[in-house]
């Protein structure tokens, strides 16, 4: 169904740099003939990415370090712009966090509003305090979602919790934090890629890591696990480097290391950048830590595994039951708990994996059938057919 000229209008309080299954949402509807509108505020590290034709990202301002009034200025902005476009009668609204959807109800009128909730969002009265309008926020999401017309989250746990947690009466889809594919195969960028890492990392099998930097995410573990193999032919890179205490650790553990010129820890780089690096390596990292007593870690759902696939690179994480399957399709090799030790042993089991032959063409064939935005889209993508139709 061609559907050029109508407009869907995608809300976004994180920028999409670092979210990226809104990228990813905005360009397989766009292959269907909508034109695509973001609306969000500033990146951390603003720089131009080519996200192809029919794809407008427009920001409204630094939301991340302004302060208390400040942001609550930019919210309204964002709220009065967002209207703005409402009334343009887009095809449909899709909002990504409880902001942008609260925000989205209030603009609505009779166009449809999809929630994908790509956050866990709750509101726990003990932590109140710690972020109050961010929590009246979350409780004001959790208790309308049921006015949204279409729901989804990014794994079948949060799906479930959702439904429990909100009294649904249906269950959300399930749409996995996948990357879009486009028609021909993207470049690899080896020109960015030689700019960024050292001139002997270029013959080496390259371990990434890309996001956030802290204790979740068990780097300090990764360095010291990949101190345990010491495989001369490997190096490790780790982006999102930040001034702050567990990063200082990180870079006093690396300076101890015996493998400190195999080890490259960058800043937060820009989205071209980040591509660039996750189309050159081997293996990516994705070590999220569980916590039995906390249930938010028990339902993890990270973006960057659907763009290591994408970008063919095998994975490298801990046991849960997002990436349980992608182990099974021998795609990733999974740690049984977050030791050093334990992430070594994954770990030397991911650098043997990556010599195979077949591997890169058995991930895309992976990625094409089944972990891409293309195949996850569908609910969605019926859904909205349906609703055009009517109309």
């Amino acid at each position: 169904m061609e559907m050029r000229n109508k407009k869907i209008l995608l809300l976004t309080l994180v920028h999409p740099d670092f979210l990226p299954p809104v990228y990813s949402t905005g360009q397989v509807l766009r292959d269907l003939g909508f034109d695509i509108h973001i609306l969000t505020f500033d990146s951390f590290v603003p720089a131009q990415l080519d996200l192809g034709e029919n794809i407008v990202v427009e920001t409204l301002g630094s939301h991340y370090n302004s302060g208390l009034k400040g942001r609550m200025g930019l919210r309204r902005k964002f709220t009065n712009r967002a209207k703005e476009l409402v009334n343009e009668h887009p095809a449909a609204i899709i909002s990504f966090c409880p902001f942008s959807f609260t925000c989205g109800l209030n603009i609505k009128k009779n166009v449809p509003l999809v929630y994908l909730v790509l956050e866990i969002a709750d509101f726990i009265l003990p932590i109140f305090f710690n972020s109050p309008l961010s929590n009246l926020r979350n409780l004001q999401a959790l208790r309308s979602i049921y006015k949204a017309d279409f729901v989804a989250t990014p794994s079948i746990q949060r799906s479930a919790w959702l439904a429990g947690r909100c009294h649904l009466t249906f269950m959300p889809h399930t749409i996995l934090n996948t990357a879009y594919v486009p028609k021909t195969e993207a470049s690899t960028d080896y020109e960015t890629y030689k700019n960024i890492v050292p001139a002997d990392f270029l013959n080496k099998k390259i371990v990434l890591y890309t996001g956030a930097v802290n204790d979740e995410h068990c780097l300090l573990e990764l360095v010291r696990a990949f101190d345990l193999v010491n495989d001369k032919g490997s190096a490790l890179v780790i982006t999102g480097i930040k001034d702050n205490e567990y990063c200082d650790r990180i870079k006093k553990v690396v300076s101890r290391t015996d493998c400190a010129d195999r080890i490259l820890l960058l800043p937060y780089v820009t989205r071209a950048q980040m591509l660039a690096l996750q189309a050159n390596a081997n293996i990516g990292v994705c070590l999220s830590r569980e916590e039995q007593e906390n249930v938010k870690t028990k339902m993890i759902a990270p973006n960057k595994v659907g763009e290591y696939l994408y970008k063919k690179l095998f994975i490298l994480g801990l046991k849960s039951e997002y990436l349980k399957p992608i182990e099974m399709k021998g795609l990733a090799a999974l740690a049984e708990t977050s030791t050093p030790v334990e992430i070594s042993k994954a770990l030397r089991r991911a650098l043997i994996a990556v010599n195979e032959t077949e591997l890169k063409q058995k991930i895309s064939t992976f990625v094409k059938e089944d972990y891409c935005m293309q195949q996850q889209l569908k609910p969605l993508i019926y859904y909205l057919n349906e609703r055009i139709s009517i109309e």
